[in-house]
């Protein structure tokens, strides 16, 4: 049942910022509210090189924060604003933002009743005005949370040339830091849907893990990295945001069309972003998302666990799982995330959490045919489970998945 409240998704960070607190089991009207955290460890030692100051373990579990927005419901419309200023008018409701959705033909109207309102009788006045298709809460997320090489020769890379990739990866998350060393060599491009655009741990270290090219060895080297920041990294919790803005996001994506986009968050099942979602899957476009990190009796977050996202969790290089990570039958794969050296603004850190490992499959995406020439997605997801190197229970599971991702079949 929909509530005036938009509960936000968690997506965890690591870093020495807010990190995400771990999901329970999803919450709210649409499937349930969940939460994905990732954390950060210690700094690594960086050997003679000129140390950065030391920061804090982020290793944490999902926050558990507000599944909604208060005050605020969010509209779909066949129309545009000015059928939204109407629509408003006649539900006799404050119109707070419009945005056009060109990849689902649709528009988004976000919206507030009078204080002191009964919901239920503002949602049911509000769907029947005219071309309103659905009324739903305005969700709120968040981010979730030397030895490099051994994760390479998992997936079957045993030479630095064959970090290198062309093509065009994506990432939804908190602001990067565009001046950080690991990121000078890249070719990054950066959007800002809505929220802050100060720079951010957890974004920082998703995009160096992409595609880093100095301490951290990103996976996809060389291709053009795009960062759709639409959290806000100015909050206790770490990366918040909302439905608002992840759907400007996931509209923005679909209109660039690139290879692969990394899903480093989660929360409530949301009906707007899941159409955004397979939108995008029908446009050819990889995506990779993090379980969570609320722990063993968790529930896979969304957007990990919509049939066009593959959901990974996170396992260390000695392939034993990541305790926080969630789990369930949705999980598809398993990356590695724990343990991981990370750029985050100002310096370095150890961090550990689905949302990192789920960075280095997208960033493994990167190398498959399926993503980056035939754009295939559900492809993709048949050669990741057909390869995966089997770990736990035999077969899939909900610990591991298929198992630990391999590029080619055989890599022990």
């Amino acid at each position: 049942m929909l509530a005036l409240a938009g509960a936000p998704a968690i997506a965890q960070v690591n870093g020495p910022v807010p990190v995400d607190p771990p999901p329970s089991s999803p919450r709210g009207g649409g499937g349930g509210v969940g939460r994905g955290v990732w954390g950060l460890g210690i700094s690594l030692d960086l050997g003679g090189k000129p140390r950065q100051p030391r920061a804090a373990a982020w290793d944490a579990a999902d926050a558990d924060i507000e599944p909604q927005v208060h005050g605020q419901l969010v509209a779909v419309i066949a129309g545009d604003d000015a059928d939204a200023a109407r629509i408003a008018r006649a539900a006799r409701l404050t119109l707070l933002d419009f945005a056009p959705l060109e990849s689902i033909a649709r528009g988004m109207v976000i919206l507030a009743p009078l204080p002191g309102e009964d919901p239920q009788a503002v949602i049911a006045r509000l769907s029947r005005q005219r071309g309103v298709d659905w009324v739903q809460p305005n969700f709120r997320f968040q981010s979730l949370g030397g030895k490099l090489p051994q994760r390479f020769r998992l997936l079957g890379l045993t030479r630095p040339a064959q970090l290198r990739r062309s093509g065009t990866v994506a990432m939804i998350d908190t602001p990067i830091d565009t001046a950080n060393a690991e990121l000078r060599g890249a070719q990054v491009t950066q959007v800002v849907h809505g929220t802050s655009a100060a720079p951010a741990a957890h974004g920082t270290a998703i995009a160096a893990l992409l595609v880093g090219t100095g301490e951290v060895q990103g996976m996809a080297q060389g291709a053009r990295l795009i960062s759709l920041a639409a959290f806000d990294p100015d909050t206790a919790a770490s990366g918040v945001s909302q439905t608002r803005y992840l759907a400007r996001a996931l509209d923005a994506a679909w209109k660039l069309r690139p290879d692969v986009l990394n899903l480093s968050f989660g929360g409530s099942e949301d009906r707007l972003l899941a159409q955004l979602l397979a939108a995008l899957d029908r446009r050819g476009v990889c995506m990779a998302g993090a379980v969570g990190n609320g722990g063993p009796q968790s529930a896979v977050l969304f957007p990990a666990r919509h049939p066009a996202v593959l959901a990974v969790t996170a396992a260390d290089e000695k392939l034993r799982i990541y305790p926080r990570a969630a789990r369930g039958p949705q999980v598809a794969v398993t990356g590695i995330g724990a343990g991981l050296l990370a750029a985050v603004p100002g310096g370095y850190r150890q961090v550990s959490g689905t949302s990192f490992a789920a960075a280095t499959v997208s960033g493994a995406m990167m190398h498959m045919a399926e993503c980056t020439a035939v754009h295939d997605p559900a492809a993709m997801r048949r050669r990741v489970a057909a390869q995966a190197r089997d770990l736990g229970t035999p077969g899939r599971d909900p610990v591991f998945g298929a198992g630990v991702l391999r590029l080619r079949a055989g890599v022990e």
